[in-house]
């Protein structure tokens, strides 16, 4: 059961990785923004998984992230890009994707039932 829903996560977490990827760069020349609704997109993903309880879910999910964000933005699709046109978007998104599902592991515990 586990090894299944490590690879369910890791198909959420390479599409959310890819929708992230996509989002990252803004609406309207708006890099700020932009950053922010993928950040919390990722984020939120990780969160339910971790406030779910399906530690092995969220690595798969982690993973997808990370392989959805670096193959899409250092090797897309034959002629196909989703660089933002301000390059510090981009290195800004190389990090911050990765850390936006990293990041609720901290604030998510397990608390165990005292009986």
């Amino acid at each position: 059961m586990r090894l299944l829903h490590g690879f369910l996560g890791l198909i959420g977490g390479l599409f959310v990785g890819a929708l992230g990827a996509v989002t990252y760069p803004g609406p309207l020349d708006m890099p700020i923004v932009g950053l922010l609704i993928a950040t919390v997109l990722v984020g939120s993903g990780a969160w339910f998984l971790l406030a779910w309880r399906k530690k092995t879910a969220w690595a798969g999910y982690v993973l997808g992230i990370v392989v959805a964000t670096f193959w899409l933005l250092t090797s897309p699709p034959s002629t196909d890009t989703v660089m933002s046109a301000y390059r510090w978007t981009s290195d800004v998104w190389l990090i911050a994707g990765p850390a936006a599902a990293l990041l609720p592991r901290l604030f998510v515990h397990d608390h165990k039932r005292v009986r």
